[in-house]
């Protein structure tokens, strides 16, 4: 579902009115910092059917994608690079997850390391990343199963909230209440939220735990705070597109069809068509980046969020800056987003 783009910077004070969890959340309407208009929702996971790994999931009213991709923890206390983000059913347990028998419907799990079979959480923790298709608010989460035994305390378990250009927004602890026990975790109405990250870790290598019903507000249908122009394609048009002797040529690529790409000793086509490496983060951003780049010098119109993206990833591959893992990914997520239509201008028709 294509949403419009919510300004991050303001300095007016923050006024929502209250998401009622005994009322339908997404009637409930408010103001952003910069006075645009919200819509509250909840990501409740019931869209999904359980022992299904997901990589994107809707709200129940429509909302999204929002992208989802969770690492497990290893008995070494490595995370595994492999998405293992799993639906889990806590009506109907299965496994070995007694402690997250719940009357809370569909919830997310981190899938345990060497089960594919039934879902089953890992029992070594590790980390989820729910990336917004564009900045919203965040109000609440709830947390099911955080651990406080002697053997098994879960007592370095956060929630994290970071801005479209990695930045730390506000970070919540999830408290040891023990086996089988609900939490819902306030998060302070954070506005400029792209993406949420939910360490699961503790004393030892320890972390299983499950996560729902995430409370959100993001700007309303039909609420544009920037000018839009042209439109943007995907990889693929790109890569077919790119032969100046065929018909259909498109010119954005002089800029770029035989420069070299930072370095690397390939062209910007080269590393555009090349094969992605699996867990490669830096192919995993280099091809929408490039992508974004050619949609820009097309004439497609961006949002402060893709600039700041692209400015980010810009330094990155000059070798200025060292961004983690995790602020690549959001990176990767965001031009991808805007490479699809999910913010911009939109995708074009051809």
């Amino acid at each position: 579902m294509k949403r419009t783009q919510l300004l991050i910077i303001s300095v007016l004070t923050l006024f929502l009115y209250s998401c009622d969890k005994d009322e339908d959340i997404f009637s409930n309407s408010g103001k952003s910092d910069n006075g645009t208009a919200l819509e509250c929702d909840n990501l409740t996971f019931e869209t999904e059917n359980a022992g299904n790994y997901i990589y994107q999931i809707n709200t129940e009213s429509g909302y999204g994608p929002i992208k989802v991709y969770s690492k497990a923890r290893n008995s070494d206390g490595n995370l595994d690079e492999d998405n293992r983000a799993m639906i889990f059913d806590s009506e109907n347990w299965t496994g070995d997850d007694e402690d997250l028998n719940a009357d809370w419907g569909k919830v997310l799990i981190i899938q345990e390391l060497g089960e594919e079979g039934e879902p089953n959480d890992n029992r070594w923790g590790g980390e989820m990343v729910l990336t917004f298709p564009e900045p919203v608010t965040v109000k609440s989460l709830r947390a099911l199963d955080i651990d406080n035994r002697e053997d098994d305390n879960e007592n370095n378990s956060w929630v994290i909230l970071y801005d479209g250009n990695g930045k730390e927004l506000y970070k919540k602890q999830l408290v040891p209440l023990g086996n089988n026990s609900k939490q819902t975790v306030d998060l302070g109405n954070t506005s400029g939220v792209v993406a949420l990250k939910v360490v699961l870790a503790g004393e030892g290598i320890v972390g299983s735990a499950a996560i729902d019903n995430i409370e959100f507000c993001a700007p309303k249908d039909g609420e544009d705070t920037e000018e839009k122009y042209g439109c943007t394609r995907l990889q693929s048009y790109w890569e077919e597109h790119a032969d100046p002797t065929k018909e259909g040529y498109n010119p954005a690529w002089n800029a770029y069809r035989t420069v070299e790409f930072y370095g690397s000793g390939s062209t910007y086509l080269d590393v555009l068509k090349r094969t992605m490496m699996k867990g490669s983060n830096y192919s995993e951003l280099a091809q929408p980046y490039i992508t974004a780049k050619l949609n820009v010098k097309s004439g497609a119109s961006t949002t402060p969020e893709v600039d700041e993206a692209l400015a980010g990833a810009t330094a990155y591959f000059k070798g200025e800056t060292k961004p983690t893992m995790a602020q690549l990914l959001m990176w990767a997520a965001l031009l991808d987003a805007y490479n699809e239509g999910e913010i911009g201008p939109g995708r074009c028709k051809d």
